[in-house]
């Protein structure tokens, strides 16, 4: 049995590398093909330039970032970390702003290949006019560093995160229909990319609802539709949720891509034993 500590080690030293302000070290950790998405949807920053461009426009102005992991979920190949991101801002030198997040990291030839983040944009946005000059002013400030280092086509991209997308009650009941163990309650693209994975394994199904969940459900140690919705985050139309036995230590990391109220993408993972790596 593979060691999870050792295989994501780059993963897991990713929140100290940003602690630290060690933007050389942090992007030496992706594949030359890698690529991070900070949140989903709102733009893809691929290869070291584009990375570096990333650190720049959204980590290395900020006097403070750091990471409140409550859980990890491994795979194989894929890390799920089910962390609260906590940063001090521009707008407030002493207010911490807690923004709940899915992080999600996949591997590539030992290195870190993609990270992407799920969380919710207009929650943020929300923090920043409560602080009324000092946020605008903060949030004029990254907006011209956005658009005039990431380019216009990036600043509309999370910009669109702010509007239409998925309602959380609709998020809610996806989740739901998943876990029901009923394949007839949702459906999928057949073009949907499936990831199903524990600590032992992984595996990919394309466009198949119930083999995915025949997988699961073998994977977990009890019957899915009696995990209770712990966290869900929505950022357009991706979801991230989390899901626990109420009566052991048993979870469940999902992340979604949603198109036209079908499943285009997720990741399952599940784990058996309640625990932070690193």
């Amino acid at each position: 049995m593979t060691d999870p500590q050792q295989t994501f080690q780059l993963a897991l030293s990713s929140p100290t590398l940003v602690g630290a302000k060690d933007k050389a070290g942090w992007v030496a950790l992706f594949h030359p093909e890698g690529f991070v998405e900070d949140p989903v949807e709102a733009g893809r920053y691929r290869g070291p330039a584009d990375i570096s461009l990333f650190w720049e426009v959204f980590i290395g102005p900020q006097p403070s970032v750091t990471f409140d992991v409550k859980r990890d979920f491994s795979g194989l190949h894929t890390l799920i970390r089910q962390a609260t991101v906590v940063s001090i801002t521009e707008a407030d030198a002493e207010a911490v702003l807690p923004v709940p997040a899915l992080i999600c990291y996949s591997l590539r030839d030992g290195l870190v290949g993609s990270l992407q983040a799920v969380w919710e944009p207009r929650h943020v946005i929300a923090w920043f006019i409560r602080r009324k000059a000092a946020g605008l002013k903060a949030l004029g400030r990254h907006g011209a560093r956005m658009i005039g280092r990431a380019g216009v086509l990036n600043g509309l991209r999370f910009g669109m995160t702010l509007v239409g997308g998925l309602r959380h009650d609709d998020a809610r009941a996806l989740v739901h229909a998943i876990i029901s163990g009923d394949s007839q309650q949702w459906t999928c693209l057949n073009s949907a990319k499936i990831t199903i994975g524990c600590e032992t394994a992984e595996e990919p199904f394309d466009g198949a609802p119930e083999p995915a969940l025949v997988r699961l459900q073998a994977h977990a140690n009890v019957p899915l539709a009696r995990l209770a919705i712990e966290q869900i985050v929505v950022c357009g139309h991706h979801i991230g949720a989390f899901l626990a036995d109420p009566n052991g230590d048993g979870a469940l990391a999902l992340m979604l891509r949603v198109k036209r109220g079908e499943v285009a993408a997720m990741t399952a993972l599940w784990s058996s034993t309640r625990r932070v790596l690193g």
